[in-house]
């Protein structure tokens, strides 16, 4: 991929670590220009875990590449910050051709009638409403370009399957099925191209907090408790960040030009049974 998307322009969300850094750097190292944000240090209500990770740090690496970077702090439940953070990425680089959203969060280990409204409405505002945020801000941008486009919205697994424990979680990631399904068929005739990537358990800081709350609750070490989340995966690995970046490289790349409206799968054959 090195070198394929010399002069594109490209937006992460959710990039300061985990799959959005990993994102970030293989956009750079295929020689895109990247603008990355993040919640930075911000709390968000209902969530237990620290937020964010370090902008700097991977836009110092995207410019170690040889690429541009643009790095803001940005919330995807407000539109004001979106629009600043979309009006310095084309500043910056003058075009937006590829759109990551990425930024999410997970909380859960409750039954779907015990969730309150404030658990809720954070999850659909940042998981479902930002990433369609940011693609409104977006698209308007990538048509009038009139040279086509990628966006790739970060699902899950539970976008296809149910979780117990997880009802918030589910709603948003098949909402966001629904989001990219509609939008493939509006974008198509620009030439901009929408799908999710939809992993299994991943490697990350955020799952690492999920699953030291199921160790607590259950009253397991915390290997026992990744072993219980790997339980639906059929090859019994989690899912590096690498390899969700190598997915989410095909669908933006010229290859996967006539791709549209899919959900590229990786989940160790999770949904598969």
């Amino acid at each position: 991929m090195t070198g394929s998307l010399a002069g594109k322009a490209a937006l992460v969300t959710g990039a300061g670590r985990g799959q959005g850094r990993a994102f970030a750097l293989a956009l750079a190292e295929a020689g895109a220009d990247v603008a990355i944000c993040d919640v930075g240090a911000a709390a968000v209500e209902t969530v237990g875990y620290a937020l964010g990770g370090s902008l700097g740090e991977v836009a110092q690496a995207i410019e170690a590449q040889g690429r541009k970077a643009v790095a803001m702090a940005c919330d995807v439940r407000d539109q004001s910050q979106i629009d600043a953070f979309m009006a310095a990425t084309l500043e910056a680089f003058g075009r937006i051709d590829i759109v990551i959203n990425n930024a999410g969060i997970l909380t859960g280990g409750r039954p779907a009638h015990e969730l309150d409204d404030a658990m809720w409405t954070t999850m659909i505002d940042v998981n479902l409403t930002g990433a369609w945020r940011m693609a409104r801000a977006a698209v308007p941008h990538m048509i009038a370009q009139q040279q086509g486009g990628r966006i790739v919205n970060i699902a899950s697994v539970a976008g296809h399957v149910g979780t117990p424990g997880y009802a918030h979680y589910c709603a948003s990631k098949h909402g966001l099925m629904g989001l990219t399904r509609a939008m493939a068929g509006e974008l198509a005739p620009h030439g901009i191209t929408v799908n999710a990537l939809c992993p299994g358990l991943v490697d990350t800081p955020m799952v690492a907090h999920a699953t030291d709350e199921v160790a607590a609750a259950r009253g397991l070490s915390v290997d026992e408790a990744y072993e219980l989340q790997l339980t639906p995966h059929l090859i019994k690995e989690k899912i590096s960040s690498e390899q969700s970046a190598a997915a989410v490289m095909y669908l933006v790349s010229e290859a996967a030009r006539v791709v549209t409206g899919s959900a590229l799968t990786i989940d160790a054959g999770w949904s598969a049974v």
